[in-house]
This record gives C-alpha cells, structure tokens and sequence, in this order.
C-alpha cells in the first residue's frame, strides 16, 4: 500500500446525509446530473460502511461488488473518480477489475467491478461472495441480474462457528427512470420524487432517496445547469429528467402525437366521474390486453379516467379483472365498447368448435363493437381531440398512457437512415394507444356522431356546468 496518504473532505448534501444514516439493507439514491450520488456511494462503501463494521463487529477486511453495464462506463464514472478523487491511495490488480486499498488502522476494503450488459451475464454471479452489492446506473441494468446478485450479498467474510451480523447492503444509484420502470415502485422514497406517486406499495426494508435539482450545484463549474438548460431548450423531457430530475420517459423514435404536453392534456388532480355515459376502448387480442374508460365531457372534450393492462393474461381473465374494476370505480355506469377488428377473428374453443375473442367477452356479458380497421383514421381521430382546446384530458394515475403519448408510442427509425416507418413500434405503450383509438374514432368517426355528441352535450350540459373540472 502507499504510505503517503491524502486528507479527504467529503461533506455529504442534506439528501445524502439521509442516505448514509439509513439503516435499511437496501437502499437507492436518485438524482439528476451532477447530483453526487455516485461519490456517495463511493464514500458509502469506500468508508463508512467497512469502518462501522470494523468498529461494531471487528471485522477488517470486506469486499464491495460495483456493477454497471460495461466496463468503460464503470471506469469512467467509478474507478477514475475513486482513484483520482475519494480514495487515491489504493493499488490495482493486474486484472484491471479489483482494486483494493487499506487504512492506518488494518481495514482493507476490496472493490470488485463486473460488467453486465446483457441478461445471460447473470450466470456469472452465481459464485459470487461478496459484502455488498452497489448497482450504478441502476434503471438500466436487467432485473433478472439483480435478481441473481440479491442472493449473494452478505457471503463475505465467511461466518464462522458460532457467529451471527448481519453484513448484507445493497445500493443502487441512477439518474431518474421512468414512473413503470420496478424501481419507482419497489422502494418507500424516504424523499419523495416531483409530481407522480407509485402505483404500488414499496418492498420492506428498501429506503429511497429522490435528489432535489440544483443540491450539488455548489460543487460544481459555476453556470452548469444554466448551459444544460440552453442545451436542452429542444428537449423538455431530457431537461426534466436529467436536470429537474423528474420521472419520466424518454423519446424512443419519432412521437406519434407531435403536440402533446403535459402541462396541458394531463389533469393536476384525478378526474371525476360525471355519472354519464362511458366508452371503453378495447386492446382484446393477443396476450398482453389493454384497455382505457373514457368520457364525453362536452360534445367535443374527453376525459381518459382509467387504463387497464397487462403483460400476459388471457382475453377472459382480463375482461373480469377490468369489470370488477369499473364496478367499484363506476358503480352503476353504463357503457358502450369498442374492440379491435382483429378481435373477431376465429380460434379454437376451449369447449371445442371455434370462437373469438369478442364473442367470449359478448359471452360475458362485455358486448364490445368492432372499431375501425383504418389506421390513419383512429391516428386522426386522437390527433383531432389534442388539438382542441381543452379536447383531451388525461387522469394522472394513467402513466401507460401519459408516457405513450410523450416519449414511448412513436415510429420506430429504419436502422440510423433518419427514416421511419409508417406504423408505430410495437410494445407496452402501443396496447393502451390502440385502445383510446379504438373508441375515439367511433365517437367522432362523423358529422353523425358530432351531431350525437352535441345533442349529448345539451342534454347533459345543465349537470355539467355544475362540476368542476380539475386541469380545464
């Protein structure tokens, strides 16, 4: 080791402290750029967690396992700030992927950095033995790898006979993610992230940290958030998720709908339902179901007030789950439903002969109506509402939705030709999209069916000019 150490002045930020004094086994820091999550990590691992546990159990030597998805990102982002910056006494192996330094006092902390940018590197982890695990930039490495390195955290040192501490700690950090992505759900933000709430209940023992933007901002080259705001003027979703540090998504392709926003089509509070009429749309083929409830507001404004879907379940299944739904959130309501004309095709029965989906929801009593086969027309249909002042009106707890509209139901590039296809990408936003058009264009597919909204609208308008409409 070398002898000639350096003084290190680490003062964590008022977010950071927090993160340090957690006591939870697993534990994620959230932040925008330039936030200091990583040297936190760095110190969390590097220092207070290998001295705690010297002072409280006596144990000198422990080992950390840093993972990111390629080696050059965990040298640019790691090791290079951990040599150059927080602990530049340390020596490295003739590997290149272990580096290990010691205190005056005997402790020795071995840093392990393993790569895993594809699913299959999870096998490697099989025999891992390590303290703790630090996952960096953690929203982008496969689950079924963290899966695999949660088993293997607390297998070093080696218990012996007779003794029992518990060495188990997990830390993941990253820039925001995207409100579906596990990891906006899995722990309790002890702080909380801007704007959207999880839509489930965090996992016991998973802390959360949600930076505020600008908190390191002391630290940094004077004017370093001013030129990123410059540089993303063109880009408000990059510039709120890597700078304001708000959950989201990101642009994946070219956007189907060109003039969303969230500031005008997303509701700040949830919508109420009017007790009227409601129209489901119905994503009702394949194994990954979609659909949204929607009403007429006025003769030319809708309200998306529930989606529905999942990533694997049978027509049946869902049709039950999505009626016992609006059963409890709708009780009473009456609706009209508009499917996917590829709902009628014809399969195998489960009782022999053939049938189709939509006649096993008839059967259940869902009597969904064919939309329309033209694409460009239900496109249109949606393009036409968000265009209208007040057209379209989306409840937040919709994020499938909301995040379809912004970033993930777009046109999918031909190779890097700056061409797209004509048709949008097919993934989990594109169910809940296929769904509102399916009722969209039925309502306003023509003068008809205006004239039937408006004459909808007069009726109803006496009730309507009553409620308050949160987001209009």
């Amino acid at each position: 080791m070398v002898e000639d150490r350096q003084q290190i002045d680490y003062v964590p930020l008022p977010t950071l402290k927090k993160f340090h004094e957690s006591p939870a086994v697993h534990r994620c820091c959230i932040g925008p750029f330039g936030s200091g999550k990583t040297s936190a990590a760095i110190m969390e691992f590097g220092y207070y967690l290998p001295m705690a546990i010297f002072n409280t159990y006596g144990i000198k030597r422990t080992r950390w396992t840093v993972v990111r998805n390629t080696y050059s990102e965990l040298w640019d982002t790691v090791k290079q700030p951990m040599f150059e910056d927080w602990i530049p006494w340390g020596t490295s192996n003739e590997k290149h992927d272990t580096y290990i330094f010691g205190y005056p006092n005997g402790v020795v902390v071995e840093f392990w950095f393993r790569a895993c940018d594809r699913p299959d590197h999870a096998k490697k982890f099989k025999s891992l033995l390590t303290t703790g695990v630090w996952i960096e930039e953690a929203s982008e490495v496969d689950p079924d790898v963290k899966r695999t390195l949660k088993g293997r955290i607390g297998r070093y040192p080696k218990l012996k006979k007779g003794e029992d501490f518990p060495l188990e700690f997990w830390l993941e950090t990253s820039n925001p993610m995207e409100v579906e992505h596990e990891m906006f759900s899995m722990y309790k933000w002890i702080v909380e992230p801007p704007g959207v709430v999880p839509s489930k209940p965090p996992l016991a023992d998973h802390d959360g940290f949600w930076q505020p933007p600008y908190e390191n901002q002391s630290n940094l080259r004077p004017g370093y958030y001013d030129k990123l705001k410059e540089r993303y003027r063109d880009s408000p979703e990059f510039y709120d998720m890597y700078v304001l540090g708000k959950p989201g998504s990101m642009v994946k392709g070219k956007l189907v709908y060109y003039d969303f926003t969230r500031e005008k089509h997303v509701a700040k509070e949830t919508l109420p339902w009017h007790k009227g009429r409601l129209y489901r749309g119905w994503d009702n083929t394949g194994n990954h179901p979609a659909c949204v409830v929607l009403q007429l507001v006025s003769p030319n404004k809708i309200h998306i007030l529930k989606e529905f879907h999942h990533d694997r379940m049978g027509i049946l299944d869902f049709t039950q789950w999505v009626v016992i739904e609006c059963n409890q959130l709708f009780e009473g309501a009456s609706y009209t439903d508009y499917a996917d004309p590829a709902g009628e095709n014809k399969v195998a029965s489960p009782v022999g002969g053939l049938t189709s989906n939509a006649e096993m929801m008839r059967d259940f009593g869902v009597n969904v109506i064919p939309s329309d086969q033209n694409w460009e027309a239900r496109r249109e249909s949606v393009q036409k509402q968000i265009g209208i002042e007040g057209g379209l009106l989306v409840d937040p707890s919709c994020t499938r939705t909301i995040n379809g509209f912004i970033s993930g139901y777009a046109y999918g590039q031909i190779g890097t030709t700056g061409t797209y296809k004509d048709r949008p990408m097919k993934n989990r936003y594109s169910d809940v999209h296929d769904s509102i058009q399916y009722a969209l264009v039925k309502i306003f597919r023509s003068e008809s069916g205006r004239a039937n909204a408006i004459k909808m609208g007069r009726q109803q308008r006496e009730h309507f000019k009553r409620l308050t409409i949160p987001g209009i």
